[in-house]
């Protein structure tokens, strides 16, 4: 009897373990969840902003996607590349590309560890990419995500900024948001989110949404998802983002 509790036991400890309930439950906020140290993840996520301004009603689809690598159980890096079709009322500007790559960091200030973790978890993500279709330029990206969790309630802020440098100019942005996300039933989740892109230069278009989320787990899949609807110069951005742990 003892044998076959210590097989057991020596089972379940050698079993790579579950996904968590989400490693965001937002579409447009990035969570506070990292891999843990030797994991690996498979993510994507596919955004789209539909009739921004008034001027030429344009419009966006971009693709995420790429591994998610555990360095340790607090920094994780993340390996991406972006596909991006724009199109406005303009003849002809319809087209799709290979948009940007590059190497982004995220760091929990936190321990994961369901004993020792706090109910406040600070995170900070910094990235830098290359935009393909614009060889000399740059796009640093940084967020200070901050996330609470009490019973079956998470809160989360996201603020985050991005930046287009090169040698004969620069752009920058704030990406500010906020969400809140409630256990439903099981491992569904139902919230809210509010969402911004708003340029601190005349080189861009700002926009805003608010709309409800969801996020769900089965095993070693997540998903979550936001229908954004537009309240400042956009009609609406939904975005699906999934991954798959290894």
């Amino acid at each position: 009897m003892r044998g076959r509790f210590l097989v057991v036991a020596l089972a379940i400890i050698a079993a790579p373990g579950s996904a968590h309930a989400g490693r965001t439950f937002y579409g447009w906020l990035y969570g506070t969840e990292v891999m843990p140290e030797r994991g690996a993840e498979l993510m994507t996520w596919v955004s789209e902003e539909n009739r921004k301004s008034a001027e030429d009603n344009g419009s966006e689809t971009n693709w995420w996607v790429g591994p998610l690598i555990g360095v340790t159980d607090q920094l994780e890096l993340a390996l991406p590349i972006e596909i991006a079709w724009s199109a406005s009322d303009v003849p002809g500007s319809a087209r799709t590309s290979l948009d940007k790559y590059g190497i982004e960091a995220r760091y929990r200030l936190v321990t994961q560890d369901p004993v020792d973790a706090p109910a406040f978890v600070p995170l900070i993500r910094v990235a830098v990419k290359r935009l393909v279709t614009e060889r000399d330029t740059a796009r640093p990206e940084a967020d200070l995500v901050g996330s609470y969790q009490t019973g079956r309630v998470h809160a989360l802020v996201d603020l985050g900024m991005i930046g287009e440098i090169n040698s004969n100019d620069h752009h920058f942005e704030f990406h500010p948001g906020a969400g809140v996300s409630i256990e439903a039933v099981g491992d569904l989740r139902l919230g809210a989110e509010v969402y911004a892109e708003l340029t601190l230069d005349s080189n861009g278009k700002s926009w805003a949404i608010v709309g409800p989320n969801l996020s769900w787990s089965h095993g070693r899949t997540w998903i979550s998802a936001a229908f954004g609807i537009g309240i400042y110069q956009i009609k609406d951005a939904p975005k699906v983002q999934w991954g798959i742990a290894f």
